[in-house]
């Protein structure tokens, strides 16, 4: 669908120039969106060196509302996809995880009457605020009971989100994506499993696994992470809330089978402890966004972490 056949046409992507950001930026700009990009540096990754001069880019602090409420001036829709911590991070430090995100987006949010923005798209994550699962699946009628901290503050975001939209006639809508993996994930902060395991067997270097290795976990490539959130967009239905993933569950043995398959041989294994945060299962059902957008994922998770591989060997 053309952007001249909806009626937003101005995106603010906060967190733009990340992982997800970077690919999210180059899909809208093809789409004929005007997208404008609020980052906390203007250090462009590699992946979009070409797209630069196309972006506008706002430099500031998302913990300073000032900051967020001028990037997010004259803007149709507002993608969030920023969170100071990790799974693993917020649990060394739950009170920084809650001022940094939480209380930070709250002040902001509650100005949303003093702009023009119409729609605002919040990636949460769809893998840790259900919690512990009661499912084979897990549908957004799920209940939402976190272990970690930052479930507990992503799932604290979304409340604050739907309260302040709903007070000022925002069409708000939220994302809880699996494990997002693909080309770009920022490795040295420990960013998707898949990416770590991956860099590290071309390495040579050992592979650390945290437990057995055989908990189960969503993965979904980022290019249908992507095209998941186009849809969104696109969106003209009631449904506010919507799971993105690809329905299938794999654990961390699969991966390394994986990429034995493809690679041929791979490092040592090294087995650490389990941690208490992760949960045993984690597989989601997509059924809602597929039935009101039509939106599929693509991407197996074989040829993904080709793709990994090949971008990586290239890079």
């Amino acid at each position: 669908m053309n952007v001249e056949e909806i009626h937003f046409k101005h995106v603010t992507v906060l967190g733009g120039l990340g992982f997800i950001g970077s690919h999210l930026c180059r899909a809208l700009l093809l789409d004929g969106y005007k997208v404008r990009v609020f980052s906390r540096q203007d250090s462009v990754p590699p992946l979009m060196e070409d797209i630069r001069s196309q972006l506008e880019i706002v430099i500031g602090d998302i913990t300073c509302p000032e900051d967020v409420l001028g990037a997010i001036e004259n803007t149709d829709v507002v993608i969030h996809l920023v969170h100071t911590t990790s799974p693993g991070s917020s649990m060394t430090d739950p009170f920084y995880d809650i001022c940094s995100n939480v209380a930070a987006t709250a002040q902001w949010a509650s100005c949303f009457d003093k702009t023009n923005v119409r729609r605002i798209v919040y990636v949460s994550s769809g893998g840790t605020v259900y919690g512990i699962p009661q499912d084979n699946k897990i549908s957004e009628s799920h209940p939402t009971d976190p272990i970690c901290s930052y479930g507990i503050t992503k799932l604290a975001i979304e409340k604050y989100f739907s309260m302040y939209a709903l007070m000022h006639g925002i069409e708000n809508f939220t994302i809880r994506p699996s494990n997002i993996y693909g080309e770009g994930q920022r490795l040295d902060k420990g960013q998707g499993v898949i990416g770590t395991l991956a860099s590290r067997a071309l390495r040579g270097e050992s592979l650390e696994v945290w437990g057995s290795g055989e908990v189960l976990r969503d993965y979904i490539f980022v290019d249908d992470m992507i095209s998941a959130i186009l849809s969104i967009l696109r969106y003209r239905g009631t449904s506010r809330t919507f799971n993105i993933g690809s329905g299938e569950g794999h654990s961390v043995l699969d991966i390394l089978d994986s990429l034995r398959h493809q690679l041929g041989t791979i490092p040592e294994v090294i087995h650490k402890s389990a941690r208490g945060f992760d949960v045993p299962v984690n597989i989601l059902d997509s059924t809602l966004l597929q039935r009101e957008t039509g939106w599929r994922p693509c991407v197996s998770l074989d040829e993904g972490i080709g793709r990994v591989i090949f971008g990586m060997k290239n890079n």
